[in-house]
């Protein structure tokens, strides 16, 4: 039985990478430790590249390093509360350490991917035995918690968590700058795999010159980018930087965990053009804000483009409907989601 809590310990954060890279799951983590300045905060990395370290570490922000700062067993004092971003990473919590304090999972990919599989759609062994720990559950969408309770299900796991159906927030102020254009757009990593960036060089092939692709980021698939007919410009913070020489943005990855991007683009007036590849997506995109395309189909993306520009008037209303989307992802209104989750 787990002792009541004292909200004077330190809250922890076990994730792939501290607040001090840049990506979705950091994001969330960082604002989280911004609306708390009093509060605690230890942050437990699985990797701890100090060669990606972009932010500055705010003062109630600790990081340690799982392997050299101190043993596995005493990274956590007892009647905490610990936030994983993803089932599978309680395969390297022991199980001391998962009963003795308050486990709170943020989903942080797509449904499968969470418990660290992808082609069985079940739980791993390794972690049958951990799941009955986890206390909370934020899932991103109801879609999102029905695919994983199935999972669950289909593995006859013992779970006994409170659920919480809470979006990730837009990082990006709300205000409507995106215009009518045949430039499109796409933000992210240039990752060949997830990102699936070889989909935007072949839709550049079909539809250039009449629409633009630009894509804004970095990445292993950049030289790839650069020999194509899509305009490679570099990194950008945000997306209302450039929000005004776009009119669309596209999505087309082979899977995503939310698609932070998309609420982002809502925040500036931009319909957005998205791949059907995970749960997530079919509550994000809604009819009149965008395009929800089946997976692969390039013609239904084309389609979708001419759909959406066809003049300046569809596209205003497109855009107008985009931008009312984004109050539902308003940063602080999420962020207090996320406390109340917390101390619940």
């Amino acid at each position: 039985m787990k002792v009541k809590l004292n909200n004077s310990q330190p809250i922890y954060f076990f994730s792939n990478k501290s607040t001090k890279t840049i990506g979705g799951v950091q994001t969330r983590i960082r604002l989280i430790e911004e609306s708390m300045p009093e509060q605690k905060f230890i942050e437990i990395p699985l990797i701890n590249n100090k060669k990606e370290n972009q932010l500055e570490r705010l003062p109630n922000v600790k990081i340690y390093n799982r392997f050299t700062d101190r043993g596995q067993n005493q990274e956590f004092e007892p009647n905490s509360k610990i936030i994983v971003f993803g089932v599978q990473k309680l395969f390297f919590l022991p199980k001391d350490v998962l009963a003795n304090n308050e486990i709170i999972i943020f989903q942080a990919n797509r449904a499968d991917v969470t418990f660290g599989t992808i082609a069985s759609k079940r739980v791993p062994f390794v972690l049958m035995e951990k799941v009955k720990y986890i206390d909370k559950f934020l899932f991103y969408t109801e879609e999102d918690k029905k695919e994983i309770i199935q999972i669950l299900d289909n593995s006859n796991a013992e779970y006994h968590f409170k659920s919480y159906i809470v979006p990730n927030p837009s990082k990006t102020p709300r205000k409507k700058t995106a215009q009518y254009s045949n430039y499109l757009m796409y933000l992210g990593r240039f990752d060949r795999i997830q990102k699936n960036i070889k989909e935007y060089v072949r839709l550049a092939e079909r539809i250039s010159p009449e629409y633009m692709i630009n894509a804004y980021g970095s990445g292993n698939a950049q030289p790839l980018l650069e020999r194509s007919k899509v305009n490679e410009k570099g990194i950008i913070e945000d997306i209302s930087q450039v929000a005004h020489e776009n009119s669309i943005l596209l999505l087309l990855s082979n899977y995503e965990g939310f698609g932070n991007v998309i609420v982002e683009a809502f925040s500036v007036g931009m319909p957005v053009i998205v791949y059907d590849s995970y749960p997530a997506a079919r509550s994000i995109v809604t009819n009149g804000a965008g395009k929800l395309v089946p997976y692969g189909d390039l013609d239904g993306v084309e389609k979708a483009i001419k759909d959406i520009l066809k003049d300046k008037e569809t596209y205003q209303s497109y855009s107008d409907q985009a931008f009312e989307e984004s109050k539902k992802y308003e940063k602080n209104n999420i962020i207090n989601r996320y406390i109340e989750a917390i101390w619940d």
